[in-house]
């Protein structure tokens, strides 16, 4: 990813007229591989992207990702070992001494080359000569000019290799100068959710684990996000996680993972062995993180030793993508993505598998098939299931269950999501007002557009949102909900006709509809909560009460104001994103996916406040969701969507809502 985003950046620098500066953007990906990876990870970065560089936009694309990874790479590796900049300029001139060298043997050995540099530079210099001279009384230093340079070509090994050096150190330090200062900023967010690698090199045995009053406290918070959990995994078991978002469950999944806890003790026989074979395997809410290969085939075996041997098809069929070995990654459904993960992450026969809210973004007929899966692991594979839930079902079918409280605990289980059948397409309810505010008519979406890649996401959508409206959108996934979802918010063009705000296209006034995405961390980007809601809202950060009133709107405490953003917890980063939308006073607010991730309680305060503002303040409510229960009361209206088409809805014509 790393090496495209290089690449791209590269191709646009050479490719685009004026655009050489935005090669420095491309140092940045480059400096941070550097500075948290091995040099191995820079130099696979670099040959990858220096390879796609060079087959789009040649020679010069490919010199641009190489320059970038030099840059980017003394940089990181630099303020890794906590070295300034004379060692910078030190490394320049090795760097520029080493490059002259190849240069002047370069234009030793190949003369028609070095002939046709010559002329170049030749044909440059008398060039700015020649506008020097147009000065008045400069002729002579233009002259000059010409005659000095005439003679420093007869020494041309020594002006080449000095210019080398000269020029590779000015680029570095200027490089260092620039990137340094964007490097501080960036290295000051913590990666506090990265799965760490484990050091121990003993044999591979996770399991069984027991946690004894185990405490861990993220850098820079002032509490403990997790503990005191005391806690046995066993073998062959199948073990339910639940709990309140910022219980501490994620935080659980990285200490079962490898992380070691600030306070209280881990025993293992061996080992974690995460992403090895026999180890732990971990799947995450979010597939698209996980899947990397392009073809189904090749992502199930994505990373494995050489020379592994796995059966790809009976672990295709196990999960439920019998036949689809062939399939490009990127057609995949939610589900499918999903069980595509637990495909790869069983083709490393694990003793332990953490599965952390893999249901919570895929709608129910594949959440059904994807707890048929996991459900059944246990019983066909010598492994443990940890599964890390807010579903009541989910827990129910596991061997056993441990709630997480509030303080991070471990406890009874208690509340928990309750699941309810998708609604029907309704006939238009009781609208809030008479007057439209979001008219679509006769909406038809098409990605990729006169390619051969082309594919319809929407065909013919009509129908029209109140003022005071409370409409569910629902449907399975690639059903075309969030691209609808991004028309109506003005975010999208539709392909053929209208979406209107007034009467006016809603994508000529973009901000005045909502949206609150479906990966609420993509939709965040400042670093701390009170400096999202200020900007989101568009007030200063220090007005405090409007902050705090802010975050109490969402069910929020306001001593959460100065937390860094990734410090909170899936639900809790959802909230935030809500929080900033509704102080900006919209004039409707579109949801995509705005349950998932959220606890029992968490989602009852969130639908009870959305049917507050939508029955007292006349907000208008577009709610996406795989999950209905309790929505009947804030969205009285249902829209279904069937393969980018509106289902029709239960009445005598069977027209359509």
């Amino acid at each position: 990813m790393i090496a495209a985003l290089s690449a791209a950046t590269a191709i646009i620098a050479v490719v685009v007229p004026f655009a050489a500066g935005l090669s420095l953007l491309a140092t940045v990906p480059m400096g941070l591989l550097a500075y948290r990876y091995r040099l191995r990870v820079l130099l696979t970065a670099t040959v990858a992207g220096a390879i796609i560089a060079f087959l789009i936009a040649g020679l010069g694309g490919f010199m641009t990702v190489v320059n970038c990874a030099y840059i980017g790479g003394l940089t990181g590796v630099v303020k890794r070992r906590g070295r300034g900049t004379m060692t910078v300029f030190l490394s320049s001139l090795v760097a520029g001494a080493f490059f002259g060298v190849l240069v002047v043997t370069a234009l030793t050995i190949l003369v028609r080359l070095r002939h046709l540099v010559f002329e170049s530079v030749t044909a440059n210099v008398n060039g700015a000569a020649a506008i020097i001279a147009r000065i008045p009384n400069m002729e002579g230093f233009a002259d000059q000019l010409k005659r000095d340079f005439a003679t420093a070509l007869d020494y041309w090994p020594f002006l080449f290799f000095a210019s080398s050096v000269w020029s590779i150190a000015m680029v570095t330090l200027i490089g260092w100068w620039a990137l340094s200062r964007v490097m501080s900023r960036l290295l000051t967010i913590p990666d506090v959710h990265k799965l760490d690698s484990s050091a121990d090199t003993g044999p591979i045995a996770p399991v069984p684990t027991k946690l004894h009053d185990v405490r861990f406290r993220y850098p820079s918070a002032d509490h403990d996000a997790l503990g005191p959990v005391s806690l046995n995994v066993e073998p062959g078991e199948h073990l339910a996680i639940t709990g309140a978002n910022g219980s501490g469950k994620t935080t659980l999944m990285l200490m079962l993972a490898g992380r070691e806890p600030t306070a209280g003790t881990i025993e293992r026989p061996g080992a974690v062995g995460l992403g090895r074979p026999g180890g732990t395997a971990v799947i995450m809410q979010h597939p698209e993180s996980q899947v990397l290969g392009t073809r189904v085939a090749d992502d199930v075996v994505w990373g494995l030793p050489p020379g592994a041997t796995t059966d790809i098809g009976k672990l295709l069929g196990e999960v439920g993508l019998d036949g689809l070995a062939e399939r490009d990654t990127g057609g995949l459904s939610g589900g499918e993505l999903q069980r595509l993960a637990v495909a790869g992450a069983l083709a490393r026969d694990p003793a332990l598998l953490i599965a952390d809210e893999v249901t919570s973004m895929v709608d129910q007929d594949g959440r059904g098939a994807l707890m048929e899966v996991l459900s059944g692991l246990t019983k066909h594979h010598d492994m443990s299931l940890v599964h890390i839930t807010h579903y009541n079902d989910e827990a129910d079918v596991a061997d056993r269950t441990v709630n997480l409280t509030g303080n991070g605990g471990a406890a009874d289980n208690t509340d928990m999501v309750e699941t309810a059948s998708a609604p029907a397409a309704t006939v238009t309810a009781a609208h809030h007002s008479d007057k439209a505010l979001l008219e679509l008519k006769g909406v038809n979406h098409e990605y990729g557009s006169g390619t051969p890649w082309a594919a319809t996401a929407l065909h013919d959508i009509t129908f029209t949102v109140n003022e005071g409206d409370g409409l569910l959108i629902h449907g399975l996934n690639g059903s075309g909900k969030s691209t609808l979802a991004w028309i109506m918010a003005g975010l999208t063009v539709p392909t053929a006709g209208s979406c209107l705000l007034d009467g006016t296209p809603v994508s000529d006034q973009v901000g005045a509809v909502a949206i609150s995405f479906q990966a609420a961390r993509l939709q965040l980007m400042r670093g701390r909560v009170d400096l999202e809601i200020a900007s989101a809202a568009g007030f200063s950060p220090r007005d405090r009460r409007r902050v705090a009133k802010a975050l109490s709107t969402v069910g929020l405490d306001s001593g959460l104001a100065k937390r860094r953003i990734d410090q909170l917890s899936g639900g809790q980063m959802r909230r935030v994103v809500l929080a900033g939308l509704l102080a900006r006073e919209p004039r409707a607010l579109i949801l995509d996916e705005p349950l998932a991730g959220l606890d029992a309680a968490s989602q009852r305060g969130l639908l009870r406040l959305l049917g507050d503002l939508r029955r007292d303040a006349g907000l208008t409510l577009v709610i996406i969701s795989h999950d209905f229960s309790g929505l009947e009361e804030v969205c009285p209206r249902t829209l279904h969507l069937q393969d980018g088409v509106l289902a029709p809805t239960p009445t005598a014509a069977g027209g359509r809502a």
